[in-house]
């Protein structure tokens, strides 16, 4: 089983990820999204799994990845793809058939950059739930876990994740990091949900009480 070794999640999941469910960790920035995904990388690739990352946020370090342990033997079985571009980003996910969990940061960015005029929304809209789609078959068709992370935007009612009326369509579970200064964490599932504390450190994420 693929851990995300954040204890309060891994509990919560059952032991780890879960085949053939899509993961969506979302949060303001510096809230730890990225290191998430980087610990879940390292750890799945020392453990000798092949590891899918496509990078649609420019923010993969191999240095990080190597300071939390995986050492470069364990770096050579992550796959990363670079997307520039919405087609990059969709094509990129279609590459990782032998990977044993797929990593996607940042799910939506690249949508809305690519789709950010009013008129071209809509167009936008269904092609981010054309891919959303194609993940959630993807990941039972291979019977792997995908991992994303989302942003966090401001409107009046506040901060909300971006696209989430789409993207809620089509994960399973939801893993919400709050960030500094109180530094929460929220999992949750179809109702279920428990909160916890967590620090980022050298190693990645470590939750508390």
């Amino acid at each position: 089983m693929i851990r995300t070794r954040i204890a309060a999640v891994d509990g919560f999941l059952g032991g780890g990820l879960v085949p053939g469910t899509l993961l969506d960790i979302y949060g303001p920035g510096g809230a730890g999204k990225t290191q998430a995904l980087l610990q879940i990388a390292a750890g799945a690739a020392r453990e000798g799994h092949a590891v899918g990352y496509v990078d649609a946020a420019g923010d993969f370090r191999p240095e990080r990845v190597l300071e939390m342990g995986a050492g470069y033997a364990a770096l050579e079985r992550i796959q990363v793809c670079r997307a520039t571009s919405v087609a990059e980003q969709v094509e990129s996910v279609r590459l990782l058939g032998d990977a044993s969990v797929i990593l996607i940061d940042n799910v939506t960015d690249l949508f809305a950059y690519e789709y950010y005029r009013k008129h071209t929304r809509p167009a936008g809209n269904r092609r981010l739930a054309g891919h959303l789609r194609e993940l959630s078959i993807l990941a039972l068709d291979w019977a792997v876990p995908i991992v994303l992370t989302n942003m966090i935007r401001y409107s009046g009612s506040g901060q909300v994740e971006s696209l989430a009326h789409i993207v809620d369509l089509y994960t399973h579970f939801k893993l919400y990091l709050e960030g500094s200064p109180e530094c929460a964490g929220r999992i949750s599932m179809a109702g279920r949900q428990e909160r916890f504390g967590y620090r980022v450190g050298p190693s990645g994420i470590s939750s508390s009480e």
